[in-house]
């Protein structure tokens, strides 16, 4: 009996052993990781998506229908992108500016244009918490009410942090990555999405002045015969990105780049390079449309510029890492 007893108990255990041991469980409090191919410096930190190196044409041939004779787009610019660099994947959010506000004590002054009654006026109470919209923004959406100062703060303070070198793109890497490795006016095509469409597939990729902010905003220009679902700024992220994995790229928020703005392409450097003067200057260009911004201005192409100090409600920015 004992024997028999003492066998027993070692085929059990010898079973026990063969088992499979189950995975340990996975921790609920971990963080999630980025996607395939993006960067994060810091919990904090904007994500980035890597650009590679190319060439393109900077700006929209003499021809094309909607192009802006007023701002410079022609003749276009042969440029070479000689290396590869990384770029907000997304436009900088409020919670992504709060937290360098706070960290680095900073306060912007208020001071910002307003829509109202489809004209933009100046209310020196609003600001980038306070941006004059009917509904507080939520956190992941598109920070707005930010000067060009303001916001080449926040790369200054997200170089201090990571030790990497962050800044506002120049205007030559903005539309390169806009295009997304396309040549048409948009990301998402060419005359699909203009002012004589009769149904525009915009508001599939972009958050534009569109039939559903006709009535609440009345501006004095056409808009774009689709239904995007939001009338000011919206979470970022929410619409169609590029091939490059860019989002927000045409509509949202209109966005700050590096150079002082130029009405020509004459003489500007063949490269990444910005264009800027060794004194200052007072006008900043302006990329990508907005919330407000009609078809026409929502293109890869189409050029804008503001006085640097200059903060409003659809303006706001992305930044570029240096790699």
């Amino acid at each position: 009996m004992r024997f028999t007893a003492l066998l027993l108990a070692s085929l059990l255990a010898a079973v026990a052993i063969a088992q499979p041991q189950a995975p340990p469980a996975k921790s609920a409090a971990a963080a999630p990781a980025s996607p395939p191919g993006v960067l994060r410096d810091c919990p904090a930190c904007p994500e980035l998506v890597v650009v590679p190196a190319g060439e393109f044409l900077l700006g929209t041939s003499g021809d094309a229908r909607e192009r802006d004779a007023d701002r410079g787009e022609s003749p276009p610019l042969a440029v070479s992108i000689s290396r590869a660099f990384a770029i907000g994947r997304y436009e900088v959010t409020v919670a992504e500016f709060r937290a360098f506000a706070t960290a680095a004590n900073y306060a912007p002054a208020g001071d910002c244009r307003v829509a109202s009654d489809g004209a933009w006026v100046r209310l020196p109470d609003r600001s980038w918490t306070t941006p004059g919209f009917p509904t507080p923004q939520a956190d992941n959406e598109p920070v707005v009410c930010v000067s060009w100062d303001d916001a080449k703060a926040y790369a200054d303070w997200l170089s201090k942090a990571t030790g990497k070198v962050y800044r506002l793109p120049s205007e030559t890497e903005w539309e390169y990555a806009a295009r997304g490795g396309t040549t048409t006016a948009r990301y998402f095509g060419d005359r699909d999405s203009d002012e004589d469409t009769v149904l525009s597939v915009a508001c599939d990729y972009a958050n534009v002045y569109d039939a559903s902010s006709v009535t609440e905003l009345p501006f004095p220009y056409p808009s774009a015969r689709c239904r995007d679902g939001h009338t000011y700024t919206a979470p970022v992220g929410s619409f169609k990105p590029n091939a490059f994995d860019l989002y927000d790229m045409i509509g949202n928020a209109r966005e700050w780049v590096r150079d002082c703005y130029t009405a020509s392409y004459a003489g500007r450097p063949a490269d990444a390079r910005a264009w800027e003067w060794a004194g200052g200057c007072e006008l900043r260009g302006v990329r990508g449309g907005s919330w407000a911004s009609r078809p026409a201005d929502s293109r890869a192409a189409a050029r804008g510029a503001e006085p640097q100090g200059q903060r409003q409600s659809d303006l706001g920015f992305r930044v570029v890492r240096e790699l």
